[in-house]
């Protein structure tokens, strides 16, 4: 896609064009605008990093959305194990209000679980299918079709009365 153009300029358009994809991305997965913005930095620095590479691929969207991903997996993992440590030891963290959160479809699925979050995401924001979901996650497409289907009951219940799986879907999907 950019092999033609000089590096430097090459990776600012990529860029200007993927970083704030990549943190609306970041904010439906976590629900946290500070949070993805930071693994949206971390994505593009590492982008920068695997430049010579990635410039030559026909999606570098696709290496940049699997990063973020994988970043944001890991993230979760830390996050629950330092819970666990501080349960553990206990003591607690610094008291302090979260930032509200604006944005309607991080509220939406703030309330599941770090896995169902992501393949809603990935399903409805970036409109992958269950096999590509399966790819970037790296998990077998049955656990993406559970893990969604388990988020759609959920959400139908977080969405209201009257509120269905299918209604969540759009019709079907």
């Amino acid at each position: 896609m950019w092999s033609h153009v000089p590096v430097d300029v090459a990776y600012e358009e990529c860029f200007r064009e993927h970083y704030p994809r990549l943190v609306a991305l970041g904010v439906a997965m976590s629900g946290s605008r500070e949070l993805a913005r930071d693994l949206a930095q971390e994505t593009m620095v590492r982008a920068h990093t695997h430049w010579n590479e990635i410039r030559h691929y026909d999606v570098p969207w696709a290496w940049l959305r699997r990063v973020m991903t994988n970043l944001l997996i890991d993230h979760h993992r830390s996050h629950v194990a330092e819970g666990a440590a501080i349960v553990r030891l206990g003591s607690r963290p610094a008291a302090g209000d979260p930032p509200p959160n604006t944005d309607d479809w991080a509220q939406l699925i703030a309330p599941l679980p770090p896995r169902q979050r992501v393949v809603v995401t990935l399903h409805y924001a970036e409109d992958l299918s269950i096999e590509q979901i399966a790819e970037v996650l790296h998990i077998r497409t049955g656990t993406v079709k559970s893990a969604l289907a388990k988020a759609r009951e959920r959400l139908a219940v977080t969405a209201g009365p009257g509120t269905t799986a299918r209604d969540l879907r759009g019709g079907s999907r």
